[in-house]
């Protein structure tokens, strides 16, 4: 018995195991560019609408170079969702941060801002196929409790993002205000670890199946008893609602904010960059904590708490005497909109059937980046009238009244809260 080596299958363990390690890296790692990858170019704003002032509304036009890629998003997520059901989500996260690297970094050449815009258009579909595919994969390969870890860990990463390519556009944008369109190209840094890992990864219902014979019984029974329910309709729309406000709030940071510290003569464009990157870096405080707030509080009850936390973080803004107060209103909406973002994100990807998740992510998708897009444009209006002080406090009171509306809804039992399951956290392995 002596001369039998173990190690062969031990190797082999290994190996798979520092495969599976590599392809969550991949996932966290395109998900850390979504949301705010688009943000990355807000320290540039300030110098930006100086070099194109003599264009017309150059203020709100300057401004969608931020938000624009939502266009996008919105325009191409339907389609990305169903290609994503049908065909190689591997593949198309490939050719979505491939396009996000080329077509992102246009703007480091580009002296148009309609040019500039017509990108950022663009750019909002390897976004999109980013995103999509990327919350689908981790719903592909872990559900339960394990899912629930895995989602909060993706929403760190994206608050992670926001802190690193802020601050790093904030840096460059010291240099030139078209410095900061480079960043996007490091998502060709992430393509090669998506062609190993992934290259067994599910690409369509009929892949699955022969992933869930690798699962106990037990699995198998309750993935099925989750594709037997009846599609929670109320619950999903209710999750749109709550990501779009969500995300109009969350918003108004990076791409109006620069202005506000320009008129209290903070011009540094780094410093800008670090002060609007707050919200993001406490959003990944927020969302590693969702895991213990979920433990105490339902999906709903969350939504109530943290919503009004998030508007009245909001509301500071508008009101903040100085700059310790004007930090402490970034801090607080930052930890709710981690908790926020992740909460909702763990809730669809629990009730979302294997064969439609596609099409689900990709309206969650769409709800998120249409929230992103009409930020701006929600603010444009009082700004005719009033000041960015008012705006800011518009919004507060906007977060807040979502928060008593979760509150309203879950007295009155409107929507069924889902069952939560924590005992058997199905797919801890990916599906092969």
């Amino acid at each position: 018995m002596e001369g039998i080596s173990p190690e062969r299958p031990v190797t082999g363990q290994n190996s798979k195991q520092k495969n599976e390690t590599l392809k969550l890296i991949v996932i966290l790692s395109a998900s850390m560019l979504t949301i705010m990858g688009s943000a990355a170019v807000a320290p540039a704003l300030p110098e930006m609408l100086e070099f194109f002032a003599n264009v017309p509304d150059a203020g709100l036009l300057v401004s969608m170079v931020v938000t624009l890629p939502a266009l996008g998003i919105i325009i191409s997520s339907p389609f990305i969702g169903i290609l994503a059901d049908k065909y190689s989500r591997k593949n198309l996260l490939m050719i979505g941060l491939a396009i996000f690297a080329l077509v992102g970094s246009t703007g480091a050449v580009l002296n148009s801002l309609y040019l500039i815009l017509a990108f950022r258009v663009l750019l909002g579909i390897g976004i999109a196929g980013m995103t999509i595919c990327a919350t689908a994969l981790l719903a592909d390969n872990y559900s339960g409790a394990e899912l629930k870890k895995k989602i909060g860990l993706q929403s760190a990463c994206m608050g992670f993002g926001a802190v690193v390519l802020e601050v790093a556009g904030g840096a460059l944008a010291d240099i030139s205000w078209h410095a900061p369109f480079y960043i996007y190209l490091i998502a060709l840094l992430v393509i090669p670890g998506a062609m190993i890992s992934l290259s067994g990864s599910k690409n369509s219902n009929e892949n699955s199946q022969n992933g869930e014979n690798k699962h106990h019984n037990v699995s198998n029974n309750v993935e099925k008893h989750f594709k037997e329910k009846k599609l929670p309709l109320k619950s999903i729309a209710l999750i749109y609602v709550a990501t779009f406000t969500l995300m109009v709030l969350f918003f108004s940071v990076p791409t109006k904010l620069p202005f506000v510290l320009d008129e209290r003569g903070i011009t540094s464009a780094l410093l800008i960059g670090v002060l609007i990157s707050i919200p993001g870096l406490l959003g990944t405080v927020g969302a590693l904590g969702q895991v213990k707030v979920s433990g105490y509080l339902t999906e709903m009850k969350t939504n109530l708490f943290f919503f009004i936390m998030l508007g009245v973080g909001v509301f500071i803004l508008s009101i903040a005497p100085d700059m310790i107060s004007l930090i402490g209103g970034l801090i607080i909406t930052g930890i709710a909109f981690g908790i926020i973002n992740a909460t909702n994100l763990s809730w669809l990807g629990r009730i979302a059937p294997e064969e439609s998740r596609g099409k689900i992510f990709s309206g969650f998708t769409t709800v998120l980046f249409l929230g992103q897009l009409v930020s701006p444009i929600i603010i444009q209006p009082i700004l005719k009238t009033g000041t960015l002080y008012d705006a800011y406090a518009f919004l507060g009171i906007g977060g807040i009244t979502l928060g008593i509306v979760f509150g309203i809804v879950n007295t009155m039992g409107v929507i069924e809260q889902p069952s939560l399951v924590t005992e058997h956290p199905i797919g801890t392995e990916s599906r092969e």
